[in-house]
């Protein structure tokens, strides 16, 4: 095999916890997760130099996609040419950057025959979501985001919109720890990030607004600024999609079970 294509899911968080600081000022954190079906493409091929395009133009620096390639020339000595078409927005809280450097290890894995979890070290360097995006689907996601356990997380039908990029995470994660966060007082969903995220760009939550006049559960995913809201009606759903025509991203969406899809490999 030389080449492949694939879809990288898009994640939620379903739910949000800092339960403590690490001496090198990382948060632990206590997430619960899921894949859902609005995705980045991804398509690699074997090459002697590494080489990244999103969306036809080429990228470089700080782009995760080329940390990876990094890594793994470093680790394996191996280089691909990478191909992005990008689904998932940026500054979401989507996963939309780790789903690039988790699809990059993907291929990689596939190409030349190396166990995902020997990919699972280098993961962790370039983001705490990639670990758990090399699989997705529904998982408990705690420490720095390297312990993942799978756990079932019943079909859901959601609408995900987002009104305007938000905060840095660093920034989002510098105000949690100066304010603090609500966390679930019984409740399945909550975010302790959105307190800080609302107050360093208010207008974030002008989401949470307009999907509470279509949905009762709605909550932010990640560090921003998508808010997500759940459906038990497919066509309410699209409705409310229909009245937020003027938003950055706004889908009907669904839980899927993998965060990985191949396409095509040859």
């Amino acid at each position: 095999m030389n080449s492949i294509s694939i879809k990288v899911n898009a994640k939620i968080n379903l739910s949000l916890d800092i339960t403590g600081v690490r001496a090198d000022g990382y948060h632990i954190l206590d997430m619960l997760m899921t894949s859902v079906d609005i995705f980045d493409t991804i398509t690699a091929s074997k090459s002697n130099l590494p080489k990244v395009t999103m969306d036809n133009k080429e990228v470089s620096g700080d782009n995760t996609a080329v940390k990876a390639l990094k890594l793994l020339h470093d680790k394996f000595n191996i280089a691909m040419q990478v191909d992005i078409v990008k689904g998932i927005p940026f500054s979401a809280g989507m996963g939309g950057s780790s789903a690039d450097a988790s699809g990059v290890f993907y291929c990689a894995s596939k190409l030349y025959g190396i166990a995902l979890e020997e990919m699972i070290g280098l993961a962790l360097k370039v983001g705490c979501d990639v670990p758990y995006m090399l699989f997705g689907g529904g998982a408990r996601v705690q420490g720095v985001g390297e312990k993942v356990t799978p756990v079932e997380v019943p079909q859901m039908t959601m609408v995900i919109a987002q009104k305007t990029s938000g905060a840095s995470t660093k920034d989002i994660y510098r105000k949690y720890d100066d304010v603090g966060g609500e966390r679930g007082n019984g409740k399945t969903h909550f975010n302790v990030l959105e307190r800080g995220a609302v107050m360093l760009n208010p207008q974030i939550a002008q989401a949470k607004s307009d999907l509470l006049k279509f949905t009762d559960l709605v909550f932010m995913t990640g560090s921003g600024s998508a808010y997500v809201g759940v459906f038990d009606d497919e066509e309410k759903a699209k409705c409310c999609v229909e009245s937020l025509q003027d938003y950055v991203f706004c889908k009907v969406a669904h839980t899927k079970h993998t965060g990985i899809e191949v396409i095509w490999q040859r």
